[in-house]
């Protein structure tokens, strides 16, 4: 475990040199990642212009939904998504097989090697909007329930990598693994919204099939006191899922590639 860690620190310090290697550039995209994150406090505002609840959820409440909400964007990106967004161009350009020596997981190396250091902007915003949403309520973040908001934070990323990670896995049969990266970044941005407005098969989707309640909507919860056990203990239960289910159709993949140099 402690050569993994080692190994991610070094990436994230490799990342940043070549981040801030052309300057400007990152700065202007630090710049501009944290404007596009804040467009969609002015689309919430608008909205409750014209309602005063939407599920149950107030104007404050869905602020903190999408604060949590811009966190869990940029701790995937920080921990696996840049590298799995690049992953059919690993395969493309025949470099997976060096992936497949090194003394380390390839799943693992796959996950990490490309962090955009620059989404940290998108994680400031998101504490800004999440703390001027609690202000809307009067409400403050009490210390008992940052455990458990925390462990369902984590949670929630254990589901987003292993939704990620599954539909990438096309790339070891397919040259348009690309298109998956569409698919991941609607799935995320659903997220966004609390998932209380379902109802029916959409319902039983977004908790069973695709767990999108679990990356926003249950931190959420959680963090505002609201949670119920069931959720709690649900949101355990499809981490460890989604994470199976992702290594599952990556030894898949594995046992079905062809090396580039075979």
């Amino acid at each position: 475990m402690k050569k993994y860690w080692r190994l991610y620190c070094l990436l994230v310090k490799l990342n940043l040199m070549k981040a801030l290697s052309y300057r400007g550039n990152f700065i202007f995209g630090f710049i501009i990642t944290g404007m596009e994150s804040l467009t969609m406090f002015a689309a919430i505002g608008i909205v409750f212009t014209k309602i005063n609840t939407l599920a149950g959820w107030n104007f404050g409440d869905v602020l903190v939904l999408n604060g949590v909400h811009l966190l869990a964007n940029t701790a995937s990106w920080l921990l696996f998504r840049g590298g799995i967004n690049d992953f059919d161009r690993v395969i493309n350009r025949g470099e997976f097989d060096f992936y497949l020596v090194r003394p380390v997981s390839a799943q693992f190396y796959a996950s990490i090697q490309r962090i955009d250091v620059e989404d940290v902007a998108r994680g400031i915003v998101g504490i800004v909007v999440m703390f001027f949403g609690l202000s809307q309520n009067n409400a403050v973040i009490q210390l008992i329930h940052l455990p458990l908001f925390f462990l369902t934070f984590f949670c929630g990323q254990a589901v987003l990598y292993g939704v990620f990670l599954s539909l990438k896995t096309i790339s070891f049969k397919s040259i348009q693994g690309w298109a998956t990266n569409n698919i991941a970044f609607r799935f995320q941005e659903l997220a966004s919204y609390p998932t209380d407005i379902y109802r029916g098969i959409l319902k039983t989707v977004y908790t069973f099939i695709l767990p999108l309640i679990f990356v926003a909507t249950v931190p959420t919860k959680a963090l505002l006191g609201k949670l119920p056990f069931e959720l709690a203990v649900g949101s355990i239960i499809a981490a460890i899922i989604s994470f199976c289910i992702a290594r599952f159709f990556w030894q898949m993949g594995i046992k079905n590639y062809s090396s580039a140099s075979s």
